[in-house]
């Protein structure tokens, strides 16, 4: 069974992304979810309870992130077992900007075990894309609704107010803390990017570009200090 579409999101690649690695996040939007847990780095183990025919039941395995490049494309792999059926995919996810917004371009091959054998594959193909619907509009919810919030661990937010919400806390960081200057991203993003400082990893890319513009500030000062000196003295 091939899968494929595309999802616009008023949001920034880099957002967008943020998003789609974030467990808590993926918690509140997987329809069905029951578990979801990291047992290894781009591992998870989960269960999801599926209600619509022909694939109603529930079904534990484990989805793999592989082949990352941040922030515009990774590939899933989903394995997953049932009561009556086995399921199995390899889907490929892509981010492009236009316009100020991420459109997002996903294709996929699903397998169904016996069960999916004796499955018109036009009704199983119907109940999959309604779910992955379903996702990316709860996805873009999140994204509306924490719009001006950003999501920390809670042990970095000594200060921060706390939101509870079914599948985690939305930790909303006060004003002097949440408008902490952050990097310029047509340049700071630009050196990250170009140097390749942090890896495939997005936490790491978003220091190293602090770390930049910090730089780029503290060289400003020297620069003018250095013309300061050089200016001559009115006698």
């Amino acid at each position: 069974m091939n899968l494929e579409g595309t999802y616009t999101l008023q949001a920034s690649p880099e957002d967008v992304w943020s998003y789609l690695m974030d467990q808590q996040v993926l918690s509140r939007t997987i329809p069905g979810v029951e578990r979801l847990e990291l047992i290894e780095k781009d591992i998870y183990s989960l269960v999801i309870h599926i209600e619509y025919a022909p694939l109603i039941g529930t079904y534990q395995g484990r989805a793999i992130i592989s082949e990352q490049q941040y922030p515009y494309h990774y590939q899933i792999t989903l394995q997953g077992e049932g009561r009556y059926s086995g399921v199995s995919g390899v889907g490929h996810v892509s981010l492009s900007e236009r316009d100020n917004k991420t459109i997002i371009a996903y294709t996929g091959t699903v397998t169904l075990g016996k069960l999916g054998a004796r499955l018109p594959g036009s009704a199983a193909k119907g109940a999959a894309k309604l779910l992955i619907q379903q996702f990316f509009t709860a996805l873009a919810e999140q994204l509306r609704t924490t719009s001006h919030a950003r999501i920390v661990p809670v042990q970095e937010a000594e200060r921060a107010s706390i939101i509870k919400q079914p599948g985690g806390n939305i930790v909303v960081m006060p004003p002097s803390v949440a408008t902490e200057p952050q990097a310029k991203p047509t340049f700071a993003r630009a050196i990250v990017n170009w140097l390749a400082l942090g890896g495939d990893d997005p936490e790491q890319q978003a220091q190293w570009a602090r770390r930049v513009g910090r730089i780029g500030v503290i060289s400003g000062l020297l620069l003018l200090v250095w013309i300061g000196t050089r200016l001559p003295r009115r006698r």
